[in-house]
């Protein structure tokens, strides 16, 4: 590999941890402006990058660009949370199911009737 592959490697690596950064950021700060235009930023060279390295026949895998980037870093659901989120049915519905254990393990745990 070129001195001007490992360059760009390097370079895309510290894009995308500069980016998953300000991603975790701006997911405890959904309303920081700064932090939201910083991810879009490293978004859109990051897929410039891509795009150009595709148009070029290079194999973008090779650089580190193997990510979905939208889901990656334009998504707060990803930034904030590493578990799908659940809708109240899901959550009703598990309650009903698991009630009765939950609130024996409860009753162990604090000693008394829940």
């Amino acid at each position: 590999m070129s001195f001007e592959q490992t360059l760009l490697q390097e370079l895309v690596r510290q894009m995308l941890k500069n980016a998953r950064r300000h991603q975790r950021k701006r997911a405890r700060q959904p309303s920081n402006d700064y932090e939201r235009g910083a991810v879009k930023a490293y978004y859109e060279m990051l897929k410039s990058l891509r795009n150009t390295l595709e148009t070029l026949g290079q194999d973008f895998r090779a650089y580190g660009l193997d990510v979905v980037l939208e889901e990656e870093l334009l998504s707060l659901r990803r930034a904030g949370r590493r578990c799908p989120r659940r809708s109240i049915r899901d959550v009703v519905g598990a309650w009903k199911e698991h009630e009765q254990e939950v609130r024996e393990e409860l009753k162990e745990i604090l000693g008394r009737e829940w």
